[in-house]
């Protein structure tokens, strides 16, 4: 999973009047305004299957009808795991306000208590892979090291801006492939657990080309192919 939010002016200056001295924005002024759920399976000999890849934007609806659709869509599959990338600490705490203020259950990979034991439901990649240590990785990093060119995640850290008319297809489609780059890390956090076998780049080919088959037209369509066609002819050298 990962999300899309942006400050909500009125939460912030609604805060500001409540606490004039604290400067910084908190993270409750946020609102959703994408997400994203990319499905995979994993089995014992190493082989990925790509499921669907289901978007949900808060243009038509605001965000509470939004999350509540994306919430039915966990909920219906309470056999799934919930990965996401510093989630605990952000996407699903923002979540749990929004779900608050539009009055909305929570599915119970949202319920169980975070972490990176591999018996939760919610495993946020990012705390497992920090540890007891105290360096926390950003998800780019991870990028880089597996072989991810840097055109493909070079506007990551770039906030969505409040004060700016929202361009709701290149916001989307940066959630949907933010999916892809936590599948990918996903894998390669596998791998080096001892997944004997599983290999980072046929993970990555594989997860690669199945966004691909539900994404033809995407505007980063060029890099995904030509990362696609590096990953083959490494994997076959």
């Amino acid at each position: 999973l990962d999300t899309e939010m942006r400050f909500d002016p009125y939460l912030q200056e609604a805060y500001q009047e409540i606490d004039p001295a604290n400067a910084r924005t908190r993270i409750g002024a946020r609102r959703l305004e994408v997400i994203a759920m990319l499905d995979i399976d994993l089995d014992e000999e190493g082989r990925i299957s790509v499921g669907p890849l289901a978007s949900w934007t808060a243009e038509q609806t605001g965000e509470g009808p939004m999350l509540n659709k994306a919430l039915f869509h966990l909920r219906e599959r309470p056999d799934r795991k919930l990965v996401t990338y510093g989630g605990s600490a952000v996407d699903a705490k923002v979540i749990e306000l929004a779900a608050m203020g539009h009055d909305l259950a929570l599915p119970k990979q949202l319920c169980e208590q975070f972490g990176p034991r591999r018996d939760a439901l919610h495993l946020d990649l990012a705390m497992a892979i920090k540890g007891f240590g105290r360096t926390w990785h950003h998800l780019s990093e991870i990028m880089l090291r597996v072989g991810v060119p840097v055109a493909l995640i070079r506007n990551k850290a770039e906030p969505v801006d409040a004060n700016q008319p929202m361009n709701w297809k290149s916001v989307r489609e940066h959630c949907e492939l933010d999916t892809l780059l936590t599948a990918i890390a996903l894998m390669a956090w596998r791998r080096i657990q001892g997944d004997s076998c599983l290999h980072v780049r046929h993970a990555a080919y594989a997860l690669v080309e199945g966004y691909l088959r539900q994404k033809p037209g995407v505007a980063c369509v060029p890099l995904l192919r030509r990362q696609a066609a590096y990953l083959a002819n490494a994997i076959s050298s």
